[in-house]
């Protein structure tokens, strides 16, 4: 005798909750858009049942919340549009996921934070926010109804801070990503802050990433290092460039200089000019130096006090940069 399998606890998205709810436009709100049925709430728990195997780990490592669905039509029946909104726990993390689709071709926005649209679909990310519609109409349909939409959502005061370390020169307008699963193919480089430089035609990319401690930054770089210590060859590495970097290069892997700053792992890699890679890791350097004045200034003032011009509270790498 078959003993059939225990149904799954099926949920009714139709009734769960979220504050996303809010920015769905009802009815006709969206002038010439109409809501076609309920939308509908997908916890982060069954977002597989929505978004498929594939899709549905990637938003988890962005510990997306839930995911709020309005299905729209044109009131002349000639657009259609699916409005997705991801919550997040904090604007990082939608931007990181909102940035993983910025592959291949497309327009940016005006549509505040930051916006692009492609082929039959817009990206928005909106402080803690990531909204995706797809579908088409007439002129720029589907354009005002994403403007509807995010004009209700709360902004986010600005990008993730960590992007003033890398320099602005030569940043490819809208390049930046944040990516919690790798960089340069390695996942040992996840949770890394990443840009696009265009120096002179050379196509450059550039990383940051906070570690959780000044160790767990050294690991990292060590990582990095022993990659092309097997693959490729090392070369000299750059006087007084970060606490600890090296440069090398490899035929597949590219060109690289990468140092260590406290807990920060900063790395540029190109196929081109070693000397633009050099410029650019030189320019990080300083930027992060200047995050930390206020500590050198703080150094300056115990020194005044009687402190003998020297402050052995400051970690050795920075006495020896204030000199």
């Amino acid at each position: 005798m078959r003993i059939a399998p225990a149904p799954r606890n099926e949920v009714n998205f139709a009734t769960v909750d979220s504050p996303s709810l809010q920015f769905i436009p009802r009815q006709q709100e969206a002038q010439i858009w109409r809501l076609d049925e309920n939308p509908i709430v997908v916890p982060s728990d069954h977002l597989d049942a929505y978004l498929g195997s594939i899709d549905a780990p990637q938003f988890a490592r962005y510990e997306t919340l839930d995911l709020t669905i309005g299905k729209y039509t044109t009131l002349t029946g000639d657009g259609f549009a699916t409005v997705e909104i991801f919550r997040f726990p904090d604007f990082v993390k939608a931007f990181g996921a909102y940035s993983m689709a910025k592959s291949g071709n497309r327009r940016f926005l005006q549509i505040p934070n930051e916006s692009f649209a492609k082929a039959h679909s817009i990206h928005i990310w909106r402080g803690p926010y990531y909204v995706r519609l797809t579908g088409g109409g007439p002129g720029d349909t589907l354009q005002r109804l994403a403007t509807f939409v995010a004009d209700r959502m709360p902004p986010a005061p600005n990008k993730p801070a960590v992007f003033a370390f890398l320099p602005d020169t030569g940043r490819v307008p809208g390049s930046e990503r944040y990516s919690a699963d790798a960089a340069f193919g390695q996942t040992f480089l996840g949770n890394s802050f990443q840009a696009t430089y265009n120096v002179g035609s050379d196509i450059i990319e550039g990383i940051v990433i906070p570690a959780s401690s000044r160790q767990a930054a050294a690991n990292i770089l060590d990582q990095y290092k022993g990659l092309y210590l097997h693959n490729g060859k090392l070369l000299d590495p750059i006087p007084n460039l970060g606490e600890d970097n090296f440069t090398a290069e490899d035929r597949f892997l590219g060109r690289v200089v990468a140092f260590r700053i406290d807990r920060f792992v900063v790395a540029f890699n190109g196929f081109r000019e070693r000397q633009h890679l050099v410029d650019l890791a030189t320019n990080a350097d300083q930027r992060i130096l200047g995050t930390i004045r206020k500590q050198l200034v703080t150094a300056d003032k115990q020194a005044e006090n009687g402190n003998d011009g020297e402050n052995t509270s400051l970690p050795a790498w920075l006495r020896q940069r204030k000199r």
